[in-house]
């Protein structure tokens, strides 16, 4: 099983500004994981047809670039669908504890690079979350998270 398909399989139960009068601080409800008697074969593509995160970290000179990306996961892109990179596990601290600047619209394409100074370095351990509006319930929910070692 790869690190996304178990990560998405087990997270099924990211910055500037967002429309926070919709979102909940604390936190997202998360679905259950798919059982473990379900096929293996029903496992994956449960996991499969949900949406994947991911990040990754490069130093240039002063600098450092960090690309966040994603995959819909065979689903189709909510209108306020947006992923999101954070310091804490979103799914423990809430969709918005975010990095600062670090977020990106899901419909605005499959990656999206910022730029830090390595004063302010996020080296170390951090997460990436799929997020999705909620129109029922009115709050932001969590789809999928990974955990990613930027260094």
């Amino acid at each position: 099983m790869t690190v996304l398909t178990r990560a998405a399989a087990t997270a099924l139960a990211l910055l500037c500004v967002l429309p926070v009068q919709a979102a909940s601080a604390a936190g997202p409800a998360v679905p259950a994981a798919v059982p473990a008697a379900v096929p293996a074969a029903a496992a994956a593509a449960a996991a499969s047809s949900t949406p994947g995160t991911w990040a990754a970290a490069i130093h240039v000179k002063e600098t450092q670039l960090v690309t966040i990306g994603w995959d819909y996961g065979g689903n189709p892109v909510g209108k306020y669908d947006w992923v999101g990179l954070y310091s804490c596990d979103p799914q423990e601290c809430g969709v918005n504890r975010y990095v600062s600047g670090a977020w990106q619209w899901a419909s605005s394409g499959t990656s999206y690079t910022f730029t830090r100074a390595l004063s302010d370095s996020l080296i170390g351990t951090y997460w990436t979350g799929y997020v999705s509006y909620d129109y029922a319930s009115g709050q932001y929910r969590l789809l999928s998270s990974h955990m990613n070692l930027l260094a």
